[in-house]
């Protein structure tokens, strides 16, 4: 029987009972998981943003032994301490890479093995992870994504719920524009945001088509959740997953920027073949519930790669860090990260950088004279390193300071005229979160990486100019 120790709720999509054969133990911290409004607890109360490995160990329960850890989403949910000495494989799940990049490439030295979307495989196997696997982390959440009896017959032609941010969802926002024209042809539609749980499987009730498009290509939530629900899936033509999981035509409907429209109205006018396609997909997609996934999960590390490639302490404090400015943990505890960091790096800008951001981030205003210190010593320590004159150079706008702001932004223009390799951008930037500058240099640097050159990111960099004041 496999044992698995995660640190998220896996019943949160299924109740435990079909994780049948699977020995799951979860650890988190007791006030979470909140997942679409609901509770989900840990079997292990566990901090680990304050924790480390060996701590975590010492509170399993007896007898309980991991084949393998899977840690899902690292640039949300923090590393424990020392995760790198762990003695079983650890297994690490990232999904929103389009979003995170910066903040996940230093997390090679924990994996054994990376599990991500088809189109990331060759990304991150081009940033040092040692084991890189296609695999397809979504599914559907049965308690909430399912056919309800009540709810009666379905009132919406073409309905999509998700997010709406025209930052993070700046490819989708002309279909969904597309989506809402569709009314001028006479049907019914709906185009919503902030619907969760029951409420938002409920609504997939009312709905005969499920529009759908992603991001990466990928398998995204919603391509199961719509099928989940009884609803027609629509989705994009060129995804690249889709076809490992449905049947286009029987199953699914795939569209195109040629024919999204008239593949909606005939769908829409034929309705026994609407509502056959719909039940192939919901007949279909039982088979990708959460408890058969873990299985194919089993199966997928069955197969024993490389294992997590040597580093040092130094390497797995500084890349926990970065990673950890994403996530929920705490201002003091995101602190206490990038001092280890720093501790075992005292010669290298690159923690000090990462120091100044949790300043910032834990102390708002107030730490803005501590963070221009750290980024002046950042730049000493290494004449060609960016990424802390960047960030001193958007301080020092933010703060008012324009006469010393010209002066940063010549040393910032003179470091990028003489980049010549990654090194010297390796590191996070300001504005932390998802705004659209943060965005754009995640996706310049996924360029970057792919093109084996620094100069997309150095583009970015280049053309930014001010930017937000930092959060207090």
């Amino acid at each position: 029987m496999p044992a698995i120790l995660c640190n998220l709720p896996l019943e949160c999509f299924e109740d435990r009972a079909a994780f049948a054969g699977i020995d799951l133990v979860t650890y988190g911290p007791p006030e979470r998981m909140l997942v679409d409004g609901v509770h989900f607890p840990f079997d292990v109360a566990f901090d680990p943003s304050t924790g480390s490995w060996e701590d975590l160990q010492r509170l399993l329960p007896h007898g309980f032994r991991p084949d393998f850890v899977l840690h899902w989403w690292p640039d949300q949910e923090p590393l424990p301490a020392g995760m790198h000495r762990c003695p079983v494989p650890v297994v690490g799940v990232v999904s929103d890479y389009n979003l995170s990049l910066p903040y996940l490439v230093g997390l090679w030295p924990f994996y054994d093995v990376l599990l991500c979307d088809r189109a990331g495989v060759d990304l991150f196997a081009a940033l040092s992870f040692a084991d890189v696997r296609w695999f397809c982390q979504y599914t559907f959440k049965r308690p909430f994504h399912r056919r309800y009896a009540d709810v009666g017959e379905r009132d919406l032609d073409v309905a999509f719920v998700g997010n709406l941010d025209p930052d993070v969802q700046r490819a989708r926002a002309p279909w969904l524009e597309r989506v809402r024209a569709l009314a001028g042809r006479g049907h019914r539609t709906t185009v919503q945001s902030g619907i969760c749980g029951a409420a938002y499987g409920r609504l997939l009730n009312r709905a005969r088509i499920g529009f759908n498009r992603s991001i990466r290509g990928e398998m995204n939530l919603r391509a199961f959740e719509v099928p989940a629900c009884g609803a027609l899936l629509f989705l994009e033509r060129e995804n690249l997953e889709v076809r490992e999981f449905l049947t286009p035509g029987a199953e699914c409907v795939l569209y195109g920027e040629d024919d999204f429209e008239a593949l909606v109205d005939q769908h829409l006018r034929d309705e026994p073949r609407r509502a056959r396609i719909a039940a192939a997909g919901h007949a279909r997609i039982q088979d990708y519930a959460m408890g058969k996934r873990l299985q194919a999960l089993c199966e997928l590390l069955g197969r024993r790669g490389p294992g997590r490639p040597p580093s040092r302490d130094a390497d797995a404090a500084l890349g926990r860090a970065t990673a950890m400015l994403q996530t929920w943990a705490s201002g003091p505890a995101l602190t206490r990260a990038a001092v280890a960091a720093c501790q075992l790096l005292p010669e290298d800008p690159r923690p000090l950088n990462v120091l100044a951001l949790a300043t910032l981030r834990w102390r708002g205003n107030d730490g803005i004279a501590a963070a221009i210190e750290l980024w002046r010593k950042a730049a000493r320590l290494s004449p060609g390193y960016v990424p802390a004159v960047y960030n001193l150079e958007v301080l020092l706008g933010a703060a008012g300071r324009s006469d010393l702001r010209s002066q940063s932004r010549r040393e910032l223009d003179r470091r990028l005229l003489g980049v010549a390799d990654f090194g010297s951008l390796d590191g996070p930037t300001m504005p932390l979160g998802f705004k659209a500058p943060a965005i754009a240099r995640s996706l310049a640097l996924q360029a970057a990486v792919r093109a084996g050159s620094p100069a997309p990111l150095v583009a970015a960099l280049a053309g930014t100019g001010l930017l937000d004041a930092p959060r207090t």
